[in-house]
């Protein structure tokens, strides 16, 4: 339970997690619902009973996950862990080496999966088709509006770089290294 307590750390709004069927466990759904989130975590199927009537704690635990995961939160948990998540991680092991550790170690290990999940995200970035107008994400801000409000007022081609000795009369020297401006948020799994 250690990274749901700093899931909720990172995100005290957390109300649910979803997870496959290697998640699956009666100390699992016991100690996600002691955190006060919902676990949309489905059984395996020998852990339910075979007459389909549950008999013991671990069946009756077993047979409330799966009728969680069959109600609409608990498919739309699935669908998003299917979309978002399955899709990186099967990425990141057959195209960026995450299909074996390279060191020992979990110290090491954990440094390979930053460094591939860095290259996941930043691959990803670069083949969004905003990305390639140069243009920082989002919407602009007003000192940026000024800024470039103020480099048209001097007549300078947006494409161009601007260095400390290029005055004008009555300007004083801007310094831009491009008008170009990149924001790049990465998402470090």
């Amino acid at each position: 339970m250690p990274i749901l307590e700093r899931a909720r750390f990172t995100c005290p709004e957390l109300a649910s997690v979803g997870a496959d069927q290697g998640f699956a466990a009666e100390r699992v759904w016991n100690g996600v619902a002691e955190l006060g989130i919902t676990a949309f975590v489905p059984p395996q199927r020998t852990m339910l009973a075979a007459d389909g009537v549950p008999k013991t704690d671990a069946q009756h635990a077993a047979h409330a996950a799966r009728q969680r995961c069959k109600t609409p939160p608990g498919i739309w948990a699935y669908t998003r862990r299917m979309a978002d998540a399955e899709g990186g991680v099967a990425e990141l092991k057959n195209e960026h080496g995450l299909h074996r550790a390279r060191c020992r170690g979990t110290s090491l290990f954990h440094v390979q999966l930053l460094l591939a999940s860095t290259a996941l995200n930043v691959k990803r970035l670069t083949s969004r088709t905003d990305a390639a107008s140069g243009q920082a994400a989002g919407p602009a801000t007003a000192r940026h509006q000024a800024e470039q409000a103020g480099a048209d007022a001097i007549g300078v081609d947006h494409g161009a770089t601007i260095h400390l000795s290029d005055r004008r009369a009555g300007h004083s020297p801007i310094v831009h290294a491009t008008a170009t401006a990149w924001t790049i948020a990465l998402s470090m799994n």
